[in-house]
């Protein structure tokens, strides 16, 4: 795959130069216009030499030109036409030129070059917007705004240029900027220019207002609400209403996203990467949504900036407040309670700083006394809650200058004792038992990050990054499987993740965008084990171990975004890593290219990319005291080989109408020297297991490869008050690696054939409904296909197994859910209120979500898990 990626990037270059070097073959040119209008010689080049030119209208009024041209050269042919007229042209890019007014009449000079430049931001609050999509319509040329809300386009003569300004979730304006001019600060949705003798007019999107990179999804946060939840707003739960993404289906949670591994995804706040972003055993993320202010999901091949996982990127920004007045909301959900204020301190500095916490601990309590029919008393425990907090600082030492600091903490707590045997009769619940279970676990990610973003000069913005991310884990349990046996073991994993980030962004002119960074970071990884096994009275193995390993990393990127034409757009790319453990070096090129067949009507984008992971993440499989929530992070070493992959895409983008978009994309990755379980068929049912060393841990997986392919499409609708959006994937995923089948590919557990979604909504004055349907095939499963019995002569019974000569060759039932969610909004004291209730599972389909075997004397027993059933969850939000 690898080899075959640098040949698909290489012939995609060369492609393009093909593309353009016919662009440029020429019928011969011969233009005769004696003593004609200016205009009318211009538009007689135009449709000959197919060269784009700019100008305004009161330029060329009034003015006549005599040329004669035969030939093939198409500049000589515009020279011609302008020559004496007091006008020349000024080239931008390949085929496309400005007219400006000579500075001298009658001598032409090369004109100074200028930038058109300003800021985009939220009219509401006075944030600047990241990902702003700012695009000259004369010239076909755009940019978007970085994480600063800065744009610029530079190398342009010194004239006025009609532009628009549009961002996801936001209204479009239409206005006229000058290049040369001072920075404008543009606000959005409030339909306000902050400048001197500017109109703005709001208009409709267009097809090339969506330009994004390949593989590349913003979210509109502000209208997050309007898709289906569970009791609140949640960045992953939306996101699962993409193509191609959905929950992972096992124990630990996550997002897999193209077929790939929950693991295989960087999830990024403020430039810090978070390792474990669930709450609630993953049914929410751990980032409060409204906290947020800009969202990008890269699926696929992303950009060079961003690396070290293999399947997508997550970039997610803080809001930083705003910068107007005070605001202040409150929520209550079925889940949590949960804040978020924000306010200027001065003119320059502004902050927030949100919490949530769940309470149903505080509802039943986390004590429960049971009594038996003896009268014999016991305690069971049922408490659990999480909670997050985050916090930003921002101050503005002037315009070129900006400063903030990022705080994010998010924990969650379980206290567990049920009273009863390891089989979990529940029949024995509320009653005192000899044998019982007790755990108590925590989890929790601690972010610090401070970025200072510096504007040096028009055409160069330097971010420097500098962050720490913890992830740490707690299981300390007892258990008690007889009256004379228990294990009491206190387990604990730490990751603490510490760098720095510098990154150049170079707007070289309307062609050429540099990005060129520098990322450095230190890795260190612990865990450690505590337990006392105690087998009969009086009899008691201690065991204690810990693991420790560091590593560092430094990677090196440099990308070019190359707009040769109006219609092309090419961005090749290199990022260059190295990783302390086992002295591993990786080169990774990347290469997206986009075309714009029509620019109404139709995008294509193509890309293809190289990518290195250097950790995985692995959990022991056989003891039940510990490694039951926690995540292990595993780093490449002499022993574990890092995990490389490629991927390949081809999408298309059409608008058919104003508000109706459709898009049409296609993927194939592949990845080697992933860890796969050795036996996939092993279940935590031990009680001590193979201890928490590494090698103990290694020795539970085998190197194995994964690949995946499929076809996404996707199409949304919005018309007044309805809109509508419906997606379907189709692809598979495939695994191999050593089992009792042999060496050959085999469905992962993964696998979705084919996945449907679609939401059908309207918005009203004060109302709003929306209803959401997805059905997709069912996870693949293992069925045995003989049972057979094992014994000794001596021995007083056999032993029975199951015959299960090849890994998932069945699959569970096809999935179907239907949620519906209706909203009101209204005015109360002086604050703006929305009333939101989702009914989860609204047809209450007794979905299957996993299926295991036992075999027993008379035949097999079939234990299946099913979903949950209909859910009725509320959420009350009040805004000042």
């Amino acid at each position: 795959m690898p080899r075959f990626l640098y040949v698909v990037i290489g012939v995609l270059v060369v492609w393009g130069g093909v593309c353009e070097a016919e662009a440029q073959t020429q019928e011969p040119i011969n233009v005769r216009v004696p003593g004609a209008s200016l205009t009318e010689a211009l538009e007689e080049v135009r449709s000959q030499t197919d060269l784009d030119l700019v100008y305004a209208e009161r330029l060329v009024q009034g003015r006549t030109t005599s040329c004669s041209y035969a030939g093939s050269d198409r500049e000589a042919a515009l020279r011609c036409v302008l020559d004496g007229t007091g006008v020349r042209a000024e080239r931008v890019r390949r085929g496309q030129y400005v007219l400006v007014a000579n500075s001298d009449e009658g001598r032409e000079e090369a004109a100074p070059r200028a930038s058109l430049k300003g800021y985009v931001v939220d009219a509401k609050t006075g944030e600047r917007l990241p990902g702003a999509h700012v695009y000259l319509t004369q010239l076909k040329a755009g940019t978007t705004t970085n994480q600063d809300g800065y744009f610029v386009l530079s190398s342009l003569p010194p004239e006025d240029y009609v532009v628009r300004i549009s961002y996801l979730g936001y209204r479009s304006v239409d206005t006229t900027l000058t290049a040369g001019a001072e920075p404008v600060r543009i606000s959005l949705s409030g339909t306000s220019i902050q400048s001197e003798g500017v109109v703005v007019e709001a208009g409709s999107t267009s097809l090339k207002d969506n330009d994004r990179l390949p593989g590349m999804q913003s979210v509109a946060l502000n209208r997050l609400d309007r898709l289906p939840s569970f009791g609140e707003p949640d960045l992953f739960r939306a996101l699962q209403w993409t193509p191609g993404i959905r929950k992972s289906g096992v124990t630990s949670g996550g997002l897999s996203v193209r077929g790939g591994k929950p693991d295989q995804n960087l999830y990024l706040l403020d430039g810090a990467p978070v390792y474990h972003p669930w709450h609630a055993f993953s049914l929410i993320s751990t980032f409060q949504t409204q906290t947020l202010r800009s969202t990008d999901l890269y699926r696929g091949t992303f950009p060079v900036e961003h690396g070290g996982r293999l399947s997508a990127v997550l970039d997610a920004q803080m809001k930083d407040g705003s910068r107007r007045e005070p605001k202040a909301v409150a929520a209550l959900s079925v889940l949590s309670g949960r804040f978020r204020v924000e306010s200027p301190l001065t003119s320059s500095t502004s902050f927030m700083v949100s919490g949530r916490r769940s309470y149903l601990d505080k509802l039943i309590g986390r004590q429960h006394p049971v009594t038996g029919d003896n009268g014999r008393r016991d305690t069971l425990r049922t408490g659990y809650y999480f909670f997050d907090t985050s916090a930003k600082l921002t101050h503005r030492f002037g315009p070129n200058h900006r400063l903030s600091f990022s705080y994010y903490r998010g924990r969650d707590d379980l206290d567990l004792r049920l009273p009863f045997d390891l089989s979990l009769d529940f029949s024995s619940w509320l009653r005192p038992a000899d044998l019982l279970f007790e755990v108590a676990q925590n989890w929790e990610n601690q972010v610090v990050s401070g970025q200072h973003r510096y504007l040096a000069g028009d055409d160069v913005f330097v971010t420097t990054t500098g962050y720490y991310s913890g992830y740490r884990a707690q299981e300390a349990s007892l258990v008690q499987p007889t009256t004379t046996a228990s294990l009491t073991s206190d387990y604990r994993v730490q990751l603490a993740d510490a760098g720095v980030t510098v990154q150049a962004d170079y707007h070289h002119s309307v062609s050429h965008e540099l990005t060129a960074g520098l990322e450095v970071s230190t890795l260190q990884f612990e865990s450690t084990l505590d337990s006392d096994l105690q087998r009969s009275s009086g009899t008691s193995t201690r065991r204690q171990q810990e693991s420790r390993v560091s590593a560092a990393k430094v990677a090196g990127y440099v990308q070019d975004t190359w707009t040769p034409t109006p219609r092309w757009t090419v961005e090749p790319g290199v990022r260059a890593s190295y990783f302390s453990g086992g002295n591993y070096a990786h080169l990774s090129p990347r290469l997206s290219v986009q075309h714009v067949v029509h620019p109404r009507w139709l995008v294509v984008e193509g890309s293809a990319g190289l990518h290195v992971q250097y950790l995985q993440r692995l959990r022991d499989r056989y003891s039940l005291a510990y490694d039951l929530v926690s995540s292990r992070w595993i780093p490449a070493s002499d022993r574990v080989r890092p995990a490389t992959g490629g991927q390949l895409g081809l999408g298309t983008f059409t608008q058919l109408r104003p508000g109706w978009t459709l898009e049409l994309d296609a993927y194939a990755r592949e990845t080697r020297h992933t860890l796969v379980p050795a036996d996939v068929f092993q279940e935590k049912e031990g009680i001590d297991g193979p201890g928490i060393e590494l090698g103990a841990l290694l020795g539970q997986y085998v190197t194995g490869a994964e690949r995946a392919y499929g076809i996404e499409v996707s199409t949304r609708y919005e018309q007044g008050p309805w809109r509508a959006r419906f997606s379907m994937n189709t692809g598979r995923t495939f695994v191999r690696a050593p089992a009792r089948s042999g060496l050959r590919w085999r469905p992962s557990g993964l696998d979705v054939p084919v996945s449907v979604r679609s939401t059908l909504g309207w918005d009203g004055d004060h109302w709003r409904a929306t209803v959401a349907a997805e059905l997709r095939s069912g996870y693949p499963v293992t069925v045995p296909e003989a049972r057979y019995e094992l014994g000794d002569p001596t021995a007083p019974a056999a032993t029975t197994y199951l015959h299960r000569p090849q890994i998932h060759n069945g699959r569970l039932p096809p999935y179907l859910r239907v949620d519906l969610t209706v909203g009101y909004q209204f005015q109360l004291l002086s604050a703006d209120w929305t009333a939101t209730a989702d009914i989860f599972n609204v047809l209450n389909r007794d979905n299957i979500q996993d299926q295991t075997y036992r075999p027993t004397e008379t035949g097999i027993n079939v234990n299946r898990r099913r979903g949950l059933p209909i859910l009725p969850l509320l959420e009350l939000k009040m805004e000042l």
